[in-house]
């Protein structure tokens, strides 16, 4: 049977170019409808209690799995898609592939039924990594929110995952991605272009960009060079001789100082560069994203990584999200619990575009129409208020050492930075 075959029962052939990408190849390993592990009655039951869904889900997905497993289009599209995104050597994810039209409004679980096929093995890649079961529970629990918090409420409680979702999901079964509280944590090499630097008598700590970056005149950037036409901008500056370092510093607020400073390295050491070993931080939807939560997850995730990957330490936590767009602090209180959060770190400017993480929001692709959109939560209208302005929405970056988590609180690196500017005066 071929993709296009496929597609056409379906109901929609749109999206055969993507479809087809390794589909002689996921064929190749294709076991029949019956033989599908993750289809199998008793393995949806124990993958579906395990993400936390209750039993009147879980009678749901059995239904709708036994019409996949005695349907060969169905069972062929959804191995595919379990095989593309778990099985592939490289990530290879879906894109905008159809919900079989013969399920009506099931239609979304198979892809559903795709998504918790990825307990058996996160809970494998936690078990080689050496990592006590409750963290794999801990962590597996996410595709229920990728559901509730995303495709169900963009479709008026139906089940479902959205693709783009699934595709990320493949991370958890391959490489160290754990979830610790409220949130979630990757460790790799760092990929930020950042060089931050500490006082070694105070502890200080200020942050460079690499030397002749473009920004806009209030320290913010774009994410391409000819946005920038007709605007006024200024340059990036950073140097480090071994000696001294002179530049223009980020300020944790989250923008680029117009203000040059000069650091002695007989002072000042560089703590943390691009390559060095780091916690990519993920926030998950959900709620109750209190500045508590967040410090006892930031908390956990320094002395879960000392004690399981003692050979390589993380230096940082860094993440790059919506949540960091530093106008938040215009557009919200100093109480938020976003604006909190905020200030408990360094922010750092990123070269973003215009509608950045909208979607997580209000579940629309940037541009939509601003008077029909969503308006149901005080973040939903007062990011409308602010977008209704003319005002440009974009994300930001974030890190905070490791060092620094044990006295996590609002406005330290704020402080540190202001106190380094005066005396520089």
């Amino acid at each position: 049977m071929k993709a296009e075959e496929v597609l056409c029962l379906c109901g929609d052939v749109s999206a055969l170019e993507n479809v087809s990408l390794h589909w002689d190849e996921s064929m190749a390993a294709y076991p029949g409808g019956s033989e599908i592990v993750f289809l199998r009655d008793d393995e949806i039951v124990s993958n579906s209690r395990a993400c936390g869904f209750d039993e009147d889900v879980t009678s749901r997905l059995l239904s709708v799995a036994e019409k996949i497993r005695s349907s060969e289009y169905m069972s062929r599209l959804a191995w595919h898609c379990y095989w593309r995104i778990f099985l592939s050597e490289a990530p290879c994810p879906p894109s905008d592939w159809p919900e079989p039209v013969e399920l009506g409004e099931e239609r979304g679980i198979l892809y559903l039924l795709v998504g918790i096929g990825y307990v058996p093995l996160v809970r494998e890649n936690h078990r080689q990594l050496g990592l006590p079961l409750e963290v794999a529970l801990e962590t597996v629990a996410q595709v229920k929110r990728f559901c509730d918090c995303n495709y169900s409420r963009a479709y008026k409680g139906r089940l479902g995952v959205f693709q783009s979702q699934l595709g990320w999901m493949r991370y958890y079964t391959k490489v160290p991605y754990i979830r610790l509280g409220r949130l979630e944590y990757w460790l790799q090499p760092s990929e930020k272009d950042l060089f931050v630097y500490r006082e070694r008598e105070t502890e200080k700590t200020i942050a460079f960009l690499p030397d002749g970056l473009t920004c806009l005149a209030n320290g913010l950037r774009l994410s391409k060079p000819e946005e920038y036409e007709g605007l006024e901008t200024r340059l990036t500056k950073y140097q480090d001789d071994g000696e001294k370092v002179i530049g223009t510093p980020v300020n944790p607020r989250g923008f680029v100082d117009r203000r040059e400073v000069v650091l002695l390295r007989a002072k000042w050491d560089l703590v943390f560069k691009k390559g060095d070993m780091s916690l990519g931080m993920h926030i998950p939807s959900g709620g109750k994203m209190t500045f508590e939560e967040c410090q006892k997850s930031l908390e956990r995730a320094k002395e879960f990584f000392k004690e399981y990957f003692p050979d390589k330490l993380p230096v940082s936590v860094v993440c790059n999200s919506w949540i960091f767009n530093p106008e938040l602090q215009e557009i919200f209180g100093p109480e938020a619990n976003l604006n909190r959060f905020q200030r408990g770190l360094y922010l750092v400017p990123n070269a973003s575009r215009h509608g950045d993480g909208l979607w997580f929001i209000f579940l629309k692709q940037w541009p939509f129409d601003l008077d029909t959109a969503p308006a149901e939560t005080n973040l939903q209208r007062g990011i409308l208020e602010f977008l209704k302005k003319g005002r440009r929405w974009r994300s930001g970056q974030m890190f905070i050492l490791m060092d620094d988590i044990d006295r996590f609180c609002d406005g330290t690196y704020l402080e540190q930075f202001d106190e380094v500017m005066e005396q520089m005066k």
